[in-house]
Order: structure tokens, then C-alpha cells, then sequence
């Protein structure tokens, strides 16, 4: 049905094109608009502005409305020249206008008296300041996105440099951690502002990107325009490259040896040569784009192949492996990781009135012995990790008369991950022994099949996307919609696993001599290990961008967000149906006000209305856990009586205690109030300053609630219920089963910021950006684990009492100060060969301090009997304590050498974490705890200063690369 009205949708859209187009929506595209005048001030009507893409060859031509407003949308990215001419004046004429994705530039030109044949030439970029924005947010621009220092080859990284965003990079082509807005995790990830986010878990993008893949990024965290929604955090657009009239590219090399990398914080090994980690890669990288038809026609390509090894160290005792019968280890697991990205692009200007773009992304991830094995865990665990992406999109932009534009975007997206058993692993059951260290012997070991075989992850994305502009005298109107149909596979593994307390107990069962001589025995028993599911997602907008003057803007409108999650399970004791939440109205208002005649400053503030992103981990685990059952997590005792005898393994789960999940009936989608107001001042031609407020409440955010524990039997001294383990009527609401795992729509945030930022555009040999967030985020909505996103904290902690887990937000990072600078000697000496010598050296730096994440401190036990380990010891309150304070800069430093005009070789050495500055990422959080009254055994850091380090970001590291331009 969804998918039906899928296809009515993308018909309805091409029906309504028609025209002429130059540009797409303002996630892609940029405009230009001013007020023109004569020199005594007076507005001049009917001047026509003739605006062209100097990259591109294609042009716009507008004409001053009776207030002498003009207005260019929907621009397409890269560097204008702007020229006005009206009978009676010269002609004016501005170029070197750089155009970046979602800006407003303003321009306020003068015409003097004078014939049509003189020309009045400006040679200058737009005002350094935007007096047309009315968000909150930054343009990584593309002399960034190539020269900045990125050892971990992932661009989503660059969303840090946004002030009011809080958290930690990936190192790798995983997921960063963001937090904005007091929101952690909600990241509305987008590809030429075509989805990019996986609708399963918060803060997940869907496919990686690579450096050949971006122009520019566009972050935005506040002040969205209707136009944008489903996130409550930030939006993360990734501009794709196009070809222009030249003809271009590059070709590059990278590597980095074994000997190249310091060893990892709190390394416990002797370091030595041999115990040295081995993080050595090679990146070879590709790109090359221009004209198939000269101002019509354009391509753009780009490739990248990164390999690089990723070994864990082995810590299993000889003596020990040779007692349980597990085959002698190697030193490290030797895993390694081969990705690829490829894109490729045509815009087409097919006449004067459309535009169509057409673009492929692919990836492609291929890990072997990517996860299990490795510390106490035999290689034998092993799985291999493969992953396999794909965005296929289509752009058509059109115009329909002089002041109607319309523009469709389809996009088919999919990801398909597996994990499965390494070559060489084992088979059966899985073995845990946690025998601890006995007279300095390792006692620890795992072993058998590995418990993540059979994983299978298929989330296919069909989009269709239409805006509709029109321009009515000093208005914008824009209307639009966006409808995704989601189509979800999933094979879950079932793994079986024993648990022994030490070598003996394992070697007695395994003899038959006591076959429960185990701790513990899991599995997951599964009905139907597969399964399909299907959702929908629409949203609409309406807005109006009205120049009231020609110094106040006004932006207004509203969305409408509407999760069209299926029908529901049959049979299902809790999610027979989902509740769809369809009240989702989110009024938008921004201005902007330019403060003085000169333009150079501007006050800008918006209160907006944003909803959560869908999370279709909610209804995933629904079903992976509905109590039909199609599975069950079955954990018994040796002692239970439907506890299995050592191997065996169950073959039902009749008479077990189960755990499902469900949607609470009345769930709704998480929503913030979001205000801010900036200032914001040009210093000169190139350098600009502000300072910004920021306010934010949330409600209705997701918490996972033990919904059937019940009459508490006692209450710890903090008054923390503590629940009975036996199941009845009298201590479970339904005592058909043992834990009802329920996602409430409860959670509350409290956020506010103060941001200060001073930077300088480029202007040939330097820009930078430096900015400082002073922050405070508190939220009573614990994630819970990874369930609901891609990292969580800890579980609710009392199932009666949500305000006990008020307290900071998983990423609350009170202060952060960041610096992105990029530097190329450019000077004039008269020696000629000191002037080859000193000029074309580029430093680029990424900086970063921050006062720590926050941390919690957890007991070893569970407390109150819900179910959840890891409670709170006495008095605790949620995430008490933070990570010492974070240090950290990051370097390129380049040679360009010019050869043959056209050829530009630069040679590069880049550093991750130059100084070696160390960083903690991890601490002990777990501490020793009475299991009957809650009080620690042990004593309980007291500050930040006494945690004990056990993980640390990434320790110094250098490569060295080669890049040809031509």
C-alpha cells in the first residue's frame, strides 16, 4: 500500500514540472538577492540582473520588482559574477562571488547616471558576514574539506568544528558521537540533501563518505527553516562535487607504517617492536570532472581505496588453551579492513528551462575477522564483517514562468551488512570461563562458534522529494513534501552459550562428571530467525521568506512530520498495533536584521518546533520480541528445572520466564522548543566575530521503562524499590511474562548555551575559525544501551521514579573550544629563489579542548531486581563525574610544487594527535556494591581526578601522501 502511494507521489511530482530551472532546493543550492538604487537612495524597479556561474557557463536573469528587491533561488553552488543594467545608468558589474550551500548572499548595488556602454567593475567576494541567514550553523567549505588534517578518513568528523556540538570523532568510517541542542545522538544525516540516516537506531548515518564524494558540508543546528525536520539534534549535509567548464582532477597516494604509530594509551604490554599495534594503511584516491558539452552538459568522478590493519591483541594463557583442547593462539587476531567508495555525477542543463542531475554513490566494507576474537577470546570466535551501500538519486529542476520553480528529487538508498563466521571457527555451542588470575596465570578464556554468526541487515530507502517556490514582490513562498517507504530484512543470530566459574568446573561437565557445573547457560531461541517489515515516513512544509525591508528578513512557516510504522503483529500481546503519532505541527520563525547602513553586522534569532527522527529499533525489537514468540533470550541457572545439561542446548523455550519488547500504546515522537538569538560583526573585509544565546526544552523523549515490575517487597535507603524475582499476579502487571521492556515517550531535556566565534574567510594564504560553547544539558532520559541508538548510557534506573535519573545528558560537555586553520605561504621576495623556497608551504591545523564527557558509576549488581546489572550504588546520581579534560591537535603539512602550468604536485605529512597529548576515552565505571543494600564495598571516586584510566583516543600518529593536481 505505502509503496503504491510511493509511485502516485513521484507521478504527481513529474506531472507538476514544467519550465525552466537553474537551481535545487536551499540544502543543495544558495541565492543571490539585493536591492538595487540610484545614488541618491531612491529604489530603482525593472533593472535587470543578470546573474552567472562562472564555474558552469549558465545564467540567471531577474528583474527589480517595484521596490527594487531582486531575488535568485535555488542557485547552483560555485563563484557568480552579478551585473545590473537599466536604461539611463551604467551598467554595474561584480564577480568573485562565492556561492556555498544553503547562504544568502546579499548584495545592495548602486547605479550612477551614465550610458549603457560604460561599466561600473567590482572585483569582490559578497560581505563576509551573511546578512540573509537566519539558522544557526557553518559550511565546511571545500578548501577545508581537502587541505584540514582527517587521519581517520572520515569527513563526519568536521561537524565538531560547529559551535554547540559536543561529543567525539570516529577514527575510522564509523559513526562520531554528536550532541546538540541537549539532544545526544539525533543526527539527520543527508546526501545532497537526499536522506543519508539508517531508521533504526538514533544518530546512525547510512552510508560513509569520502573525501572524492564532498564539496562542502552544511551543519546546521538551530533556526532550521520548515524545510528541514526530523531530527531534534542537527542536520549533516554532504554537497557532492560537480564537473564544470575545465577539466580537472587528482590522484593521490597515502600510507602510513606499522613503526609510524605510537602505542595506545594505557597500553599494558611491555612495549616493544614486537608488541607493537600495527596500524599501518595505504589510501590511494582518484577524482576527475569537467565538461561533456561546454555550459550544458558536465561529469564528476572520484574513487578511494583505503586498506589498513586493525589488530587486537591475544591475552590467552598457552597452558590454559591446551587444558580446554582450544589450538595455540597467535599473538593478535590479524584483521584488516579493504573499503571503497565510488561516485559518479552528471548535471545537465538540457535548454534554458531544466536542469537534471543525476548521481551514484557506492561503498563497499570488507572486514574479515572483524569482531569476537582477540583478548581472552580465542580467533576461533571470530567473525568477518561485510558491508555493501549504494544512493542512487535523480534531481529535475524547473522553472514555470518568471516566478515559479520547482524542483524533484528521487532517491533509492540501501545498506546491507552481514556478520559471519571467520574461516576456521568453531561450531556448536559457545564456552565463556571466567576463572580470573590465579598465582598470575591468566584463567580466562572463550571459546567455540562465535556468537554473532548469521547477522543480516538489509534497510532499503525509496524517496521522493518535491519543493514548489513562488515569488510574489518581496516574498518567497515555498511548499513541499517528502514521503520514504522503508523496506526492512533481518536475520538475527542465536547464539548458545555456557558459562563456568573457572577450567575445572568447564573439564567435570565436559567429562560428564557434573554437567551443570556451569554459572550460567543464554540462548536465543527463535520461531522465525527472519523476518520482513515495512514503514513510511511523510512530511509536508509550508514557509514564506519575506524581505520586509531591505535590511529585516522575516522567515516563517510550519511543518508537518507524520511515522506511518505498519500495521502491527498479529498475535502479539503488546504490539498488535503501532500507535501512530499524527499531531506532529511545528511552527518555524527566524529574522534577520542588518544592524547598520554599511552592512557589516547583523542580528539574527529564531523559535522553532522540532520532532524526533523515527526509530525503528522501537518496532525491531517489537518484533524480535513480541511474545508471539518469534524469539526469546532465554538466561537460565543451572539449578532452573528446564536447565539444560552440558552441551545440550533448548530446542523450545516452553517454560521459561521471557523478556519482550513493545511501543508503549501511547507513544509519541520526542519534540524541542528551540530558541536562539546571534550577533554577529565584519572586522574589515575578511574577518568576522559573534556571539550567540541558545535555549532548549525537550519532551515526550524516549525512555525504555521495566514496565511490569510491581509492589516493590523493600526500598533500598535511597527509596529505590526493590522488586521480586518470582513471577505472579502480585509482582508482575501480566505474569505471562518476566520483563516487559516498554519505550514511553516520558523524557524530558534542559539545555542552554552561550557561543563565541571569530574567523577569517580565505583571501589567499589564510582562514581560520575559532569558536568557544559554554553548555549545560540535563535530561531525565537515559538511553538505555545501545538499543535506541548507536551508543547509549545506562538503563532507567528506577521503574517508578523517573526524575531519580534527572541529570546531565550522555554528551553534556560544559565547555568546548575549537580551532580549524588553514595557512599557505604567499609572499613577495624579490630573490627568486628564496621565493620558490618560502612561498607555496600549507600548515593546516584541527584543535580541540573540551572539560570531558560525562561519566557514570555503576554497581556490579542489579540493585533492584528489575532485570538491568550495572545499578547505581547508594546515592549516586546519574553521570556524576567527567572524563578529565580533552587535548588535542591534529596537523597537514604540504609542499605544492607547480610544474607545466597546469600540473601541481603536493607532497603532505599528517599528524593525528601531533604533541602526543594523552587523552582518556575510558575509565573504570563498575565498583563493588552490597547486592542486598546497595552500598559500595569499595571506595567510589570522589572527582574526575580519581577515575582510573582503562581506554584513551587516538595516540600520535603519521603518514605521509603524495597528491597530483592537474
Amino acid at each position: 500500500m505505502q509503496l503504491r502511494r510511493l509511485v502516485a507521489m513521484a507521478l504527481v511530482a513529474v506531472c507538476a514540472l514544467a519550465g525552466t530551472a537553474y537551481g535545487q532546493s536551499q540544502a543543495i543550492n544558495g541565492t543571490i538577492e539585493g536591492t538595487v538604487k540610484d545614488a541618491s537612495g531612491a529604489v530603482l524597479p525593472g533593472v535587470t540582473v543578470t546573474i552567472t556561474n562562472t564555474d558552469t557557463g549558465t545564467q540567471r536573469v531577474v528583474v527589480t520588482n517595484e521596490s527594487g528587491v531582486f531575488r535568485a533561488p535555488l542557485l547552483q553552488l560555485g563563484r557568480f559574477t552579478v551585473s545590473a543594467e537599466l536604461s539611463g545608468f551604467s551598467k554595474y558589474e561584480q564577480s568573485g562571488i562565492g556561492l556555498t550551500a544553503g547562504q544568502a548572499v546579499i548584495l545592495n548595488i548602486s547605479l550612477k547616471v551614465g550610458g549603457l556602454t560604460e561599466t561600473v567593475t567590482v572585483s569582490a567576494d559578497a560581505a563576509v558576514v551573511d546578512l540573509g541567514k537566519t539558522d544557526v550553523g557553518r559550511n565546511i567549505n571545500e578548501r577545508e574539506i581537502k587541505n584540514l588534517p582527517l587521519v581517520s578518513r572520515n569527513p563526519y568528523n568536521y561537524a565538531l568544528l560547529q559551535p554547540g556540538v559536543t561529543g567525539s570523532e570516529n577514527n575510522e568510517f564509523g559513526v562520531p558521537r554528536f550532541g546538540v541542542n541537549g539532544q545526544a545522538l539525533r543526527v539527520n544525516y543527508q546526501v545532497d540533501g537526499n536522506t543519508n540516516t539508517q531508521r533504526d537506531r538514533a544518530g546512525l548515518r547510512m552510508m560513509p563518505m569520502s573525501e572524492v564524494m564532498i564539496r562542502e558540508v552544511q551543519v546546521v543546528t538551530s533556526g532550521f527553516a520548515p524545510e528541514f525536520g526530523n531530527t531534534t539534534g542537527l542536520v549533516y549535509n554532504a554537497v557532492t562535487p560537480s564537473g564544470t567548464n575545465t577539466f580537472k582532477g587528482d590522484a593521490g597516494y597515502r600510507w602510513r607504517e606499522k613503526s609510524w604509530s605510537a602505542f595506545p594509551f594505557f597500553f599494558t604490554q611491555p612495549k616493544t617492536e614486537a608488541n607493537r599495534p600495527d596500524n599501518s594503511l595505504e589510501i590511494i584516491t582518484g577524482t576527475v570532472g569537467g565538461p561533456i558539452v561546454k555550459n550544458s552538459l558536465h561529469f564528476y568522478t572520484g574513487y578511494e581505496r583505503t586498506y589498513r590493519e586493525q589488530p587486537r591483541i591475544m591475552n590467552i594463557d598457552p597452558t590454559i588453551a591446551t587444558q580446554v583442547g582450544v589450538a595455540a593462539q597467535p599473538g593478535s587476531v590479524p584483521a584488516y579492513q579493504e573499503v571503497q567508495f565510488l561516485i559518479a555525477k552528471l548535471d545537465w542543463q538540457a535548454n534554458a528551462s531544466q536542469r537534471i542531475t543525476a548521481r551514484t554513490n557506492l561503498f563497499s566494507n570488507d572486514n574479515p575477522l572483524n569482531g569476537g576474537g582477540g583478548g581472552n577470546t580465542a580467533i576461533e570466535r571470530s567473525v568477518d564483517f561485510r558491508d555493501r551501500m549504494y544512493s542512487q538519486a535523480v534531481q529535475v529542476v524547473s522553472t514555470i514562468g518568471t516566478a515559479s520553480l520547482n524542483e524533484l528529487r528521487l532517491q533509492v538508498a540501501q545498506r546491507h551488512q552481514q556478520r559471519f563466521s571467520s574461516e576456521g571457527a568453531g561450531t556448536g555451542i559457545s564456552v565463556n570461563i571466567n576463572g580470573g588470575t590465579v598465582n598470575g596465570v591468566n584463567n580466562n578464556i572463550n571459546f567455540g562458534m562465535p556468537t554473532g554468526d548469521g547477522e543480516d541487515f538489509i534497510q532499503r530507502i525509496y524517496q521522493v522529494l518535491n519543493n514548489y517556490t513562488l515569488l510574489r514582490g518581496n516574498h518567497s513562498f515555498k511548499a513541499g513534501f517528502d514521503y520514504q517507504y522503508i523496506d526492512d530484512h533481518r536475520a538475527v543470530p542465536l547464539p548458545a552459550q555456557y558459562t563456568f566459574p573457572n577450567v575445572a568446573a568447564y573439564l567435570a561437565a565436559k567429562s560428564g562428571a557434573n554437567p551443570r557445573g556451569y554459572t550460567s547457560f543464554t540462548q536465543t531461541v527463535a520461531v522465525e530467525p527472519q523476518f520482513d517489515m515495512t514503514n513510511g515516513g511523510f512530511s509536508a512544509f509550508v514557509q514564506d521568506d519575506w524581505k520586509v525591508t531591505p535590511t529585516f528578513k522575516l522567515l516563517y512557516g510550519f511543518r508537518y512530520d507524520l511515522n506511518l510504522y505498519n500495521k502491527g503483529i498479529p498475535g502479539s500481546a503488546y504490539s498488535e498495533t503501532f500507535n501512530k503519532d499524527a499531531n506532529n505541527i511545528g511552527p518555524r520563525a527566524g529574522f534577520a536584521w542588518t544592524a547598520d547602513e554599511a552592512g557589516k553586522s547583523v542580528v539574527r534569532g529564531s523559535s522553532v518546533v522540532m520532532y524526533d527522527q523515527m526509530l525503528l529499533a522501537i518496532i525491531e525489537q517489537s518484533y524480535e520480541n513480541s511474545g508471539n514468540p518469534r524469539r526469546i533470550a532465554v538466561t537460565l541457572a543451572p539449578t532452573a528445572a528446564n536447565a539444560p545439561s552440558f552441551p545440550a542446548v533448548l530446542t523450545t523455550a516452553t517454560g521459561t520466564q521471557s523478556t519482550i519488547f513493545a511501543m508503549a500504546p501511547d507513544f509519541v515522537s520526542g519534540r524541542t522548543w528551540q530558541n536562539n538569538i546571534a550577533y554577529e560583526r565584519a572586522l574589515g573585509t575578511n574577518y568576522s566575530a559573534s556571539v550567540s544565546a541558545m535555549y532548549a526544552r525537550g519532551w515526550s523523549m524516549p525512555v525504555i521503562t521495566e514496565y511490569n515490575h510491581i509492589n516493590p517487597i523493600r526500598t533500598l535507603d535511597d527509596g529505590r524499590g526493590v522488586y521480586s524475582t518470582t513471577v505472579s499476579a502480585d509482582t508482575r502487571r501480566d505474569p505471562r511474562f518476566n520483563r516487559v521492556r516498554m519505550v514511553q515517550s516520558v523524557g524530558e531535556s534542559w539545555y542552554k548555551a552561550m557561543t563565541l566565534q571569530f574567523g577569517k574567510r580565505w583571501n589567499g594564504s589564510l582562514q581560520f575559525d575559532l569558536n568557544y560553547t559554554l553548555a549545560k544539558g540535563i535530561d531525565t532520559a537515559p538511553l538505555g544501551g545501545g538499543t535506541l541508538s548507536v551508543q547509549g548510557d545506562a538503563v532507567r534506573s528506577d521503574p517508578a521514579n523517573l526524575a531519580r535519573d534527572k541529570g546531565p545528558n550522555s554528551l553534556d560537555i560544559r565547555h568546548t573550544l575549537n580551532a580549524s586553520i588553514v595557512a599557505l605561504s604567499n609572499f613577495t621576495i624579490a630573490n627568486r629563489v628564496l621565493h620558490h623556497i618560502i612561498n607555496n608551504n600549507q600548515i593546516s591545523i584541527l584543535a580541540q579542548v573540551n572539560s570531558g564527557t560525562p561519566v557514570q558509576i555503576a554497581g556490579n549488581a542489579d540493585l533492584n531486581a528489575d532485570g538491568n546489572n550495572g545499578d547505581r550504588p547508594l546515592n549516586i546520581t546519574r553521570n556524576s563525574l567527567n572524563l578529565p579534560m580533552r587535548k588535542n591537535v591534529d596537523a597537514r603539512i604540504s609542499r605544492f610544487i607547480n610544474f607545466y602550468k597546469q600540473y601541481r604536485l603536493e607532497i603532505q605529512a599528517e599528524f593525528k594527535n601531533i604533541f602526543g597529548i594523552e587523552q582518556v576515552s575510558g575509565v573504570q565505571t563498575t565498583y563493588a556494591v552490597n547486592s542486598t543494600t546497595g552500598a559500595a564495598t569499595v571506595s567510589l571516586p570522589a572527582s574526575s581526578n580519581a577515575l582510573i584510566p582503562t581506554n584513551g583516543y587516538e595516540q600520535r600518529k603519521f603518514q605521509l601522501g603524495f597528491k597530483l593536481f592537474f
